[in-house]
C-alpha cells in the first residue's frame, strides 16, 4: 500500500497551524473539516493511507485554504519568533524574534535616521533661503527708492549744473525740500545696504558652513562731500559695488541650497515615504496575518522607487506647480499613498492615461 507523497506530507504538516489559525478566527468553522484532516493524518500513523483518503484530504485542505485567505502557511510561519537575536548585542538578553518584528524594526531606524538626516538639511535649506529672500527684498526697497528720487535728482542736477565756489547756487524752498527727500533717501539706502551686507555674510557663512568667510568689497562708510552731487553719486556707486558682491554670494548660495532643495531632499523624502508606507503595509499585515518571508523583499523594491520618484520630481519641478505642491511634499506623497504612486507620476510625464490623472491626483 502507497504511502503519501512528498507534497502530501508538507501539506499535512501545514495542515495543522492553518486549522489552529481557522479555529481561532472563523466562527461555526466546518466540522467536517477538522475531521477530514484528523483523519488523514491518523491515516499515516496507522499506515492505512488509500487514495481515496488522499482525495478527501486534499478537498477539506483546499476548502480550508479558500477560508483563510488571505492568510497563507508562509504568512503563518513567517509570524513565528524563530530568528534568534544578534550575537553581536552582547550586553542585551533578547528572546527570538519573527520576520515580521525584524523588518518592522529596520524599518522603524531607517524613518529614524532619514528624519534625522532630513530635519537639519531641510533647516539649512530653510534658513538660507529666509536669509537670500531679506536680501532680495532689500535690494528691492533700494532700487524703489532710486526710482522714487531720480526725478528730483535730475531737476537739481540740471538746476546746480552752472553753479561753482565762486558762483554758489542759490536754493529755493521747493529744491531744499528735494534735497532734503534725497537726503533721507540716502540715509535709508545706506541702512538698507547695511542690513543687506550683514544678511549677506551671514548667508555665506552658512551656505559654506563656515569654511569661506565673508569678505566685503569697499568701505561702507558714508562719504561726506560738500557738495550734494558728488555725495549721492558717491554712495549709489559704493552701493552698486556692495550689491555686486551680495550678488556674488547669493549665487554662491543658491547653487549650494538649490543642489541639496532640488536633488538630495526631493530624494531622501521619497524614501521616508516609501519607508513610512513600508511601516504601514507591516503593521497592516502583521494584524491581518498576511505578512508572508517575500515581504521585506517587496518593501524593500518600494523604497528604491520612493527614492527614484523623489529623483524624477526633482527632475521636473513643473509638476508641483500644476498640482499646487511644494516639491519635496510631492516626493513625500508621490510613494506614501495607495493610489498616488511611482507609475501614476510616470503617466503624468509622459503623457499617458489621461483620463485617470485627475482621479490619480
Amino acid at each position: 500500500m502507497a504511502g503519501p507523497s512528498e507534497a502530501e506530507f508538507v501539506a499535512l504538516e501545514e495542515a495543522g497551524p492553518l486549522l489552529r489559525f481557522a479555529a481561532e478566527k472563523i466562527k461555526d468553522l466546518d466540522s467536517n473539516l477538522s475531521l477530514s484532516i484528523a483523519q488523514a493524518q491518523a491515516a499515516v500513523k496507522d499506515g492505512s493511507w488509500t487514495p481515496q483518503t488522499s482525495e478527501v484530504f486534499w478537498n477539506a485542505f483546499s476548502k480550508l485554504c479558500d477560508l483563510i485567505q488571505p492568510v497563507t502557511m508562509d504568512s503563518i510561519a513567517a509570524a513565528n519568533r524563530n530568528i534568534a537575536p544578534s550575537k553581536w548585542k552582547f550586553w542585551k538578553t533578547e528572546k527570538n524574534i519573527s520576520v515580521a518584528e525584524r523588518s518592522s524594526r529596520r524599518y522603524l531606524k531607517a524613518l529614524f535616521a532619514l528624519i534625522l538626516i532630513i530635519m537639519p538639511l531641510q533647516l539649512y535649506v530653510w534658513t538660507c533661503t529666509n536669509l537670500a529672500k531679506k536680501i532680495d527684498d532689500l535690494t528691492s526697497a533700494n532700487q524703489a527708492i532710486i526710482a522714487k528720487n531720480s526725478e528730483s535728482f535730475r531737476k537739481l542736477a540740471a538746476a546746480t549744473a552752472t553753479s561753482s565756489l565762486e558762483q554758489p547756487h542759490n536754493w529755493t524752498t521747493e529744491e531744499g525740500a528735494e534735497l532734503a527727500q534725497l537726503d533721507s533717501g540716502l540715509e535709508e539706502i545706506q541702512s538698507n545696504s547695511d542690513r543687506a551686507e550683514a544678511e549677506a555674510r551671514l548667508l555665506r557663512d552658512l551656505s559654506t558652513l563656515f569654511l569661506s568667510r565673508y569678505a566685503p568689497g569697499l568701505p561702507a562708510q558714508t562719504v561726506n562731500e560738500n557738495d550734494w552731487y558728488r555725495r549721492y553719486i558717491g554712495l549709489l556707486s559704493r552701493n552698486s559695488q556692495r550689491q555686486i558682491d551680495i550678488l556674488k554670494i547669493e549665487e554662491q548660495a543658491n547653487l549650494i541650497v538649490g543642489t541639496i532643495a532640488s536633488f538630495i531632499l526631493p530624494v531622501l523624502f521619497g524614501a521616508a515615504g516609501a519607508v513610512a508606507f513600508a511601516i504601514r503595509a507591516i503593521s497592516d499585515e502583521i494584524r491581518q496575518t498576511t505578512f508572508s518571508q517575500n515581504s521585506p523583499i517587496r518593501h524593500l523594491m518600494r523604497v528604491g522607487l520612493g527614492a527614484l520618484a523623489g529623483v524624477v520630481v526633482g527632475l521636473f519641478n513643473s509638476l508641483s506647480s500644476q498640482l499646487s505642491l511644494p516639491p519635496l511634499a510631492l516626493a513625500f506623497l508621490a510613494v506614501m499613498g495607495s493610489k498616488l504612486s511611482f507609475p501614476c507620476l510616470m503617466d503624468w510625464w509622459t503623457g499617458s492615461d489621461n483620463s485617470r490623472r485627475k482621479d490619480e491626483f
